[in-house]
Parts: structure tokens; sequence; C-alpha cells
């Protein structure tokens, strides 16, 4: 990883810090190590956070091979330290250039579709600039975060890299509403990026989006993290979610070797939110709420599913908060599933 930020500082409670961006990290279902003590290693797979804290001296190094990724993960640990501690003063980063200048993960676009899928969501297609086409097409990264301004009457005031190198966001009048979703689809041929909205009447997107934003401009921002199942070679995927986990799930059995095996469970409204999944991959469960299933089924298929003493199972879970922490539970200390093998995330609370 070539990229590397950093940044240093004094706080008294040093030990406390580490113990408090441990649990932090621990709940995004990252991979931490602590190679020594005083040292706390997140490893995302793309870039490596890597916090020092000893005696009262701090360092937080960012590492990543992708340059234009530092601005947010800086504005990200600001956000970390600030619950920590709100004394803490800003820090100074490394590297740190272009104040005023757009983030460079950023790309605005213009709808150009949106229309129902099932019952459950909104497709939706964004228009986007041949640079920004570029980057968010990338097979490694899946999530996007959708911004509009809160006000439809206020023209777009879109964030700002800081004199620190961090992000700055429009506020008051002139705030945005943030939204994350996982790429679905990009279409280099019209240079359209697609995504699906879950349909949540009385939620800020899914009423904009129930109300035709065709023609409305919009920012992009990231991709990020890649969001969907996987296999490590040989491995069994056992992997399950709610609807909001459908477009994750479904985009990585796309990306499966062929006849890898395993179960997925899907929890959705009814049947018209079946869709189409690959024939040579898991077989796939569709679980609908309008025959009563619900969450608690969700997770009961898929601790049904395991085979006790399994060793080649990757498990893989998303939906609400509470149900990925029943999961993480249960699949770590009761089913004794290897913790690398073990993802199991809130996609809501």
């Amino acid at each position: 990883m070539t990229r590397v930020s950093s940044a240093e500082f004094r706080h008294p409670d040093s030990e406390r810090l580490l113990g408090f961006c441990r649990a932090r990290y621990e709940g995004h279902d990252l991979t931490l190590r602590e190679p020594e003590h005083g040292t706390l290693v997140a490893d995302m797979g793309f870039a490596q956070v890597t916090i020092e804290a000893a005696r009262g001296a701090c360092r937080i190094r960012i590492a990543c091979d992708d340059a234009a990724l530092l601005p947010e993960f800086r504005t990200g640990i600001a956000s970390l330290l600030a619950s920590f501690d709100a004394a803490l003063p800003p820090l100074c980063w490394s590297g740190a250039a272009a104040a005023g200048a757009l983030p460079p993960t950023f790309a605005a676009g213009r709808v150009v579709d949106c229309r129902p899928l099932g019952r459950s969501w909104w497709r939706m297609s964004v228009g986007l600039a041949p640079d920004g086409f570029a980057r968010f097409s990338s097979e490694t990264h899946w999530h996007v975060r959708l911004l509009r301004p809160a006000r439809p009457d206020r023209r777009s005031v879109w964030p700002w890299l800081t004199e620190r190198g961090t992000i700055a966001w429009p506020e008051g009048r002139d705030r945005l509403i943030d939204r994350v979703f996982t790429l679905r689809a990009c279409d280099a041929a019209t240079g359209t990026v697609v995504f699906d909205i879950f349909r949540h009447p009385g939620a800020p997107t899914s009423d904009w989006a129930a109300a035709n934003p065709v023609g409305r401009t919009v920012g992009l921002m990231g991709p990020g993290a890649k969001a969907g199942p996987y296999v490590d070679g040989p491995e069994r995927l056992l992997a399950g979610g709610d609807e909001t986990a459908v477009p994750a799930i479904l985009r990585g059995l796309e990306g499966l070797p062929v006849g890898t095996g395993g179960d997925v469970v899907l929890l959705v409204g009814d049947a018209a939110d079946r869709q189409d999944v690959p024939a040579n991959g898991p077989e796939v469960t569709w679980l609908l709420r309008s025959e009563g299933a619900t969450d608690e089924t969700l997770m009961d298929a898929l601790r049904n599913r395991y085979v006790p003493g399994s060793v080649d199972t990757r498990f893989w879970f998303a939906g609400a908060k509470s149900s990925a922490r029943e999961m993480r539970a249960h699949f770590l200390k009761v089913a004794a599933v290897p913790k690398d093998r073990v993802h199991a995330v809130g996609y809501w609370s």
C-alpha cells in the first residue's frame, strides 16, 4: 500500500483510546490485529489504519493504494476521535492539499431512470461523465453514497476538502441527505450506474425516488468497500439477509466461481420480489413476509442450514443491526466458525 497519511497527537488516556477504537472497528466487522502492546491495526483489505497509543503519545497511520480514499479515511477518523473525546483538537494530517476542491471520490450525475423493482425496491440509474464513470465502474468496490439537497428548492452545495485534508459537509439550509447503496450494474455504453433503493414509505430517499426524480442532479461519492458475499477457494457459502441486503448478495452471487456450493436465504416482501439468480451456484431460498416470514425466521433458517463441524464454510449476513449481532455471536461462539470466515453487518437500526 503505497499511499500513506499520518497524524500525531497526545491524550492522557491512551489505553482507553485503543479500547474505544477496537470496539468501534469490531462493530464494523473489520479484521483487527494487535502486533504489540499499544498498537491496533484495522485491516480492510484495500486499506489499513494503524493506531499507536502509549504513555500519552498517539499516532494514526492510514495506508492504501488509492490516494483518492485518504480524505474519506481522515474524515472518518476525525469523527471517531470526536466521539471518543470532543475536546481533542483537529488533527494535522501529512499529505493534505487542494483545500476547497471537491473530494476526489466525488462525481455529479443525473438521474436518467427510476422505476419499481418488484414491490420492495426502486431501481435507479444515474448517468455520469466519462471520468466519473471510470471510477464508479470498479469491480473491486461496490458501495456508493448518494447525495442530494435536503431541501429540493436549494442549489446543490457539494462537500469540499479542508486545509487539513478532511471533507467538510454543507450545513443548515444547504444540508445534504447522504445514503449508502450497493451498485448493481455499470453500463459503459451509456455511462450509467444502477442501484436499488429499498421502498420504505416515510423514508426520505424512498419517498424522493417515488416522486420520479428523473432529470435531477445528484452527487455520488465512493466507491467504498466490496459489499457482497464471496468465497476463498473451495469453500461453501452460507449467506442471508433481508431486503436491504438483497442487492449486495445478488451481486456477490454473480461473481462467485461457477459451481460454488452452499445455501443463501433471502427475506423479502412477497413473490414479486424474487429475482433471477445464477443457475450453477449456491441454492437460494426466498422467504416471504406475505407468508408470515420474519427476521427470526431468516435467522433460524441460517442456523439450521449450517452443518456442525464444517471446516470449509464462509458465513455472510446483512440486515438489522440487532440481527447481525445475533448472527455474529451464534456463528462465532456456538457454531465455532473461524472469525475470518464470519461476516455479519448491520445495514439499518
